[in-house]
């Protein structure tokens, strides 16, 4: 079964609906679910939807010169959806969890791996995305207004002419293709989700942070891309087989003279091999899969802190802290707070 999903452009986020395939209705109510526990967006406007097939939550912080918008996507089954893009022309999608395909009129089809993002002018085209069934997706959608998107650009006389020009086409076009975010611009976000502020402060919080975040990825955009190496089938199935075992052993250690002799390949081409197949260095790959693990744990059991810093390979508690702190931008005593 494929669900469907239409945001029309030109009235507000709260209006929007969803509608499966088969019938049945899948409204859009205001707020957030019962008991969510999720990121908050603070002074947003949110909506979610849910039913049997899945579930959908929007946070879309709004103002003339930026939108800020959240998505929460988890589905039982495979989902090709149709959006509708943000007024502001200029955005920068970031998939904060999992990889998205995506397919854009006047553009074709790209897709972000987990921590990429991409600089794209939407040009009021519509945006068609593919949600895996039995994953769940979060995705950022910043946009910026022209006079904020020079500001900044002007500092970078390498990617000036391509902003440029994209303000100016009326043609969707892909400005930054996917690049890795780099750890200092999911800092930032996480700052943004997890915003400490009242309303009176927030808003000024979130225009410098947004245009903090900006600068980090035209930091990103103009660093010169890593060299290319050719990867036989083989060798890039051999690779796949390797990211299933970082994923089911997040405790262990890895080190990288034995990954590559394990490959048949020296040092520099298997973390550039790495680095090619998952978008990511390989310490970057196993500290998302600690992580994601030590998240789990906690929220679902009740270990003791230092013993989930022990289960995920942390020998000492205060670095499994500084780090959890680090990747996540609260500590882990804050989810069993919540538990």
């Amino acid at each position: 079964m494929l669900l469907n999903v239409f945001l029309p452009k030109k009235i507000s986020i709260m209006e929007a609906n969803f509608n499966t395939q088969d019938g049945n209705h899948l409204p859009l109510q205001n707020g957030l679910p019962e008991g969510f526990r999720g990121n908050v967006l603070q002074g947003a406007l949110a909506s979610h939807a849910e039913n049997a097939s899945g579930l959908v939550i929007l946070q879309n912080y709004q103002r003339t010169d930026f939108t800020i918008q959240l998505g929460i996507f988890k589905f039982i089954y495979l989902v090709k959806s149709v959006l509708h893009p943000p007024e502001l022309p200029i955005v920068s999608i970031l998939s904060l969890k999992n990889d998205l395909k995506y397919t854009i009129r006047g553009i074709g089809s790209f897709s972000l791996k987990e921590k990429e993002f991409s600089f794209l002018n939407f040009a009021d085209k519509n945006i068609r995305a593919e949600f895996e069934g039995s994953q769940e997706y979060h995705l950022l959608e910043i946009s910026w207004s022209p006079e904020i998107i020079a500001q900044t650009v002007s500092y970078f006389p390498t990617l000036a002419d391509q902003f440029k020009k994209a303000i100016k086409d009326q043609s969707a076009s892909i400005i930054i293709p996917p690049r890795n975010a780099g750890k200092k611009a999911i800092r930032t976000v996480q700052d943004i989700l997890n915003s400490p502020f009242e309303a009176s402060i927030n808003e000024a919080y979130f225009e410098n942070k947004i245009r903090e975040y900006l600068l980090l990825l035209m930091v990103e955009s103009s660093k010169t891309e890593e060299p290319r190496v050719f990867i036989t089938k083989t060798e890039k199935e051999q690779l796949l087989k390797l990211g299933e075992r970082l994923k089911l052993d997040p405790a262990g250690k890895f080190p990288i003279g034995m990954l590559a002799n394990e490959m048949n390949m020296n040092e520099i081409k298997f973390k550039l091999a790495f680095k090619q197949v998952f978008g990511k260095g390989i310490f970057e790959f196993h500290l998302d899969q600690r992580m994601k693990e030590a998240h789990r744990l906690l929220k679902e059991s009740h270990l003791p802190i230092k013993m989930v810093a022990t289960m995920t390979g942390y020998n000492y508690t205060t670095n499994f802290i500084i780090m959890f702190r680090k990747y996540f931008g609260y500590p882990p005593s804050r989810i069993q707070k919540k538990s």
